[in-house]
């Protein structure tokens, strides 16, 4: 009999990565489409604007070629929602590079992947745990899927100010309280770069029957990265969505969705997928996908070495005599139990009294550096294989110039950087989505039901979501943002009011 109860140790037993089984050096779909936008072509199919012929602008400012391989789908080129040919092979080639049984090609973002693997493996009533900082589409899909959320708190560090993966013992209770769990969704790495003991999750996910599904947006790197770290596939998870386009090299907006095993059935996940993706796949979209496997599959390992001790040494050079403070692995390990993701360089700013907001401006402003995100205590920049020794010296210089010149002596300290409290949830998303609703002030919305969803991106982690009670937590955290930051996204666009459930709950 499996006892449930027992953590298992394997998360610190790293087993290499397979190699893969098939030539690496192909991108047969991009070959197929360079040589069709080659071939002198009448096309009287779709797009309108004929390989380039009616947009002069377009063609002049990307290029005769990208005109030319905008084009629709067609035998030479398969087809994205039943592949048969080129597609079905690039697919397959991004399978192999990934360690995965089936790859799908994704065009409209790991936001539809997220969506596609709950919506194949929890149905309408059905539970599914998920940590309360996972992303905006998770939520979508929890609303789609009708699925009954039980949030899990994720690991708050009041120090950096941000959260970190949820722990064992967090996923061990709620699956003891909660043994009807059909389903769990873990974020890995989290946006910041942490990673939880997946290996156990997905052994305890498994001994309870129930199945694991991986948001890996910012982790399509990791099967590639030099000192082993475990990616979600090896650590056993059965679907995985990887943004290709945020650490991979592929074009904004491209995505990979990897399944193994037999937990999840594949013609149903395709199935499931056709029903979310366009019907009109961007083949500069898809082949850059297989330009991108290529470049990770034969170079990633090689460049991510030589950049390690690269960015080793910034992390020296920036702490050096310095108040300011980055995030590393020893201190994840050692405050938190997990491993560390170091293409994320977190710098903690507060401590030379200035938000991160202040300098992700100032970077911006002054040394022409965009950040990929700013916190209350905290700038992110996202570290790729792109990176060279250049661009990161220009970005140490820059933080170190901004405490010469607009430092102070006094730390900034705020309760409303992190929330650590996990909002009251009255009703099942999905109700809450389709109840009756009025727009109020968000000051007068306390105690309500939210119908809405209010949101800062990046990094796309929700204050609260329909069928949430509102909290003074969620209005503080609300006008902190826009003190600061100068915007909170809402589904109704309209500033300071939030939708709420009609207090009859919506009944007629």
């Amino acid at each position: 009999m499996i006892n449930k109860n027992v953590k298992t140790k394997s998360f610190f037993q790293a087993q290499p990565n397979p190699q893969p089984l098939l030539d690496q050096n192909k991108m047969p779909l991009f070959e197929a489409l360079v040589q069709y936008a080659k071939e002198d072509v009448i096309p009287f199919d779709v797009p309108g604007h004929k390989m380039g012929k009616g947009m002069n602008l377009l063609k002049k400012v990307f290029g005769e070629m990208t005109m030319r391989m905008d084009v629709n789908s067609m035998k030479e080129l398969d087809l994205l929602s039943h592949p048969q040919s080129v597609i079905k092979e690039a697919q397959e080639l991004a399978a192999d590079a990934f360690g995965a049984d089936h790859a799908y090609f994704l065009v409209n973002g790991t936001t539809v992947g997220i969506i596609a693997m709950i919506l194949a493996v929890v149905k309408p009533g059905e539970s599914l745990l998920v940590p309360r900082n996972c992303h905006k589409s998770v939520m979508n899909g929890i609303i789609l899927s009708g699925a009954r959320p039980i949030f899990i708190q994720p690991e708050v560090d009041f120090h950096f100010g941000i959260s970190h993966g949820v722990s064992y013992e967090n996923v061990q209770k709620a699956f003891i309280m909660n043994p009807d769990i059909k389903a769990i969704l873990v974020t890995y790495p989290t946006y910041f770069g942490a990673m939880d003991e997946l290996e156990d999750i997905c052994k305890l996910a498994h001994n309870y029957d129930a199945t694991i599904i991986v948001d890996s947006a910012h982790g399509a790197h990791l099967p590639f990265m030099p000192d082993n770290m475990i990616d979600p596939l090896r650590a056993g998870a059965d679907a995985v969505t990887v943004s290709m386009h945020k650490t991979g090299g592929s074009l904004t907006q491209s995505s990979l969705l990897l399944l193994q095993g037999n937990r999840i059935n594949h013609e149903k996940m395709q199935k499931v997928v056709n029903m979310l993706q366009t019907t009109s796949s961007n083949y500069l979209l898809m082949s850059s996908l297989d330009v991108a496997r290529r470049e990770l599959a034969l170079f990633a390992r090689e460049r991510l070495t030589a950049l390690k001790p690269i960015v080793d040494q910034a992390i020296y050079e920036i702490e050096s005599e310095s108040k300011l403070e980055v995030l590393k692995s020893d201190y994840v390990f050692n405050h938190f139990h997990q491993k560390y993701d170091w293409t994320k360089l977190v710098i903690r700013v507060n401590g030379i009294g200035l938000t991160g907001f202040e300098v992700y401006t100032l970077l911006k402003e002054k040394y022409n550096i965009q950040m990929e995100l700013a916190e209350g205590y905290v700038v992110m920049a996202v570290i790729s294989s792109s990176d060279s020794q250049e661009t990161i010296e220009r970005l140490v210089f820059a933080l170190k110039e901004i405490e010469k010149q607009y430092g102070i002596q006094s730390s900034i300290i705020s309760t409303n950087v992190i929330s650590h409290q996990i909002n009251e949830l009255m009703m099942i998303p999905r109700d809450a989505f389709y109840a009756e609703q009025e727009s109020i002030r968000i000051e007068e919305a306390l105690g309500r039901i939210s119908a809405d969803t209010l949101m800062i991106y990046p990094p796309g982690i929700p204050l609260v979501i329909p069928g949430e009670r509102i909290s003074n937590d969620v209005i503080n955290q609300y006008y902190y943002y826009l003190e600061t930051i100068g915007h909170v996204l809402t589904e109704g666009m309209e500033a300071n009011y939030i939708k709420v459930v009609k207090e009859d709950g919506g009944k007629k």
